[in-house]
């Protein structure tokens, strides 16, 4: 086994988000409830528990949380009640980070697939009318390489969820509540070492570009879309402005940070992700109940 880590990062984040949700209610305009966030140093090979960042958020278009949201989530009315609005609570994030002299291009965030980024920061960037941000830009699927490491073995791991899957392939026992950001943090941060430890080379191996090629095919829109998380899904990633896509590429953190790899721009001022380059005109003409995702967040013109 290498003494060193196969990494071309200081540190990995893992990092989740928790938001607003209604059962069965998949078109839903989620906002972020819960930011959490631990460190794992790529160089002393260490979880490092005294550096954590975890703060709860305040709703603004959905204040009072769904019965079925505090059951899954373990968040209490009263605690998102006290807390700051995302935009506070992102700068306090970006203190938090300088606080512990942790360089946005020397790390990278670890999340457990690509909801985090893509459907949840993305759309909580547009709820507020701020530009998304390159930080959150490109970042390590955890899940896709866990799902390349159990091959064919990975559908018959027990388990519901990825964390469960997880677990059981592991053998690394998952602590705190189920579908809380700290809990679900502090076990891929576990995760991720134990990957790091077999000597597997980590990297960044997801992104958000302004153009995907398989935007520009029409789709046949179900009518009953809303009943199914899947067809609404199929929905969300048309109305986005940015799109999810699997990196091919080697990804250099000195080259590569907040460039996207379509338009070959900078996110930081130019390719912002405010401005849709694929607007899906053909999916709104097809919809007859409005989407609530895309409405509330001004994704639909006039």
């Amino acid at each position: 086994m290498s003494s060193e880590y196969s990494c071309p990062f200081d540190d990995l984040l893992t990092l989740d988000f928790e938001t607003t949700c209604e059962e069965g209610v998949f078109d839903h305009p989620v906002e972020i409830i819960q930011m959490s966030v631990v460190v794992l140093n790529i160089t002393d090979k260490l979880i490092r528990e005294d550096v954590v960042f975890n703060k709860l958020v305040k709703p603004v278009v959905n204040q009072k949380l769904s019965q079925y949201c505090i059951e899954l989530t373990g968040i209490q009315q009263d605690a998102v009640d006290k807390a700051d609005i995302f935009s506070v609570v992102y700068q306090q994030f970006l203190e938090w980070l300088k606080k512990h002299n942790l360089d946005e291009r020397k790390f990278a965030f670890a999340c457990d697939g690509r909801q985090d980024m893509w459907r949840l920061a993305q759309y909580q960037f547009l709820l507020i009318k701020e530009n998304f941000p390159a930080i959150f830009r490109q970042w390590i699927n955890i899940n896709r390489i866990f799902q390349d490491i159990a091959k064919e073995k990975y559908l018959s791991i027990a388990g519901r969820s990825n964390l469960e899957k997880m677990s059981n392939f592991f053998e690394i026992k998952f602590e705190g509540h189920a579908h809380n950001a700290m809990g679900d943090v502090k076990f891929l941060a576990q995760v991720a070492k134990k990957i790091l430890d077999t000597g597997r080379f980590v990297t960044v191996n997801e992104t958000l570009n302004c153009i995907s090629g398989w935007r520009n095919v029409p789709e046949n829109i179900d009518p009953n879309w809303k009943s199914d998380m899947h067809k609404t899904h199929k929905i969300i990633a048309r109305a986005l402005p940015l799109v999810s896509v699997v990196r091919r590429r080697a990804y250099d953190p000195a080259e590569d940070y907040g460039i996207c790899l379509f338009c070959k721009k900078s996110t930081i001022d130019i390719c912002v992700g405010r401005v849709h380059k694929q607007y899906p005109a053909d999916m709104y003409s097809q919809i007859k109940d409005p989407s609530d995702f895309a409405t509330v967040a001004g994704l639909k013109r006039d």
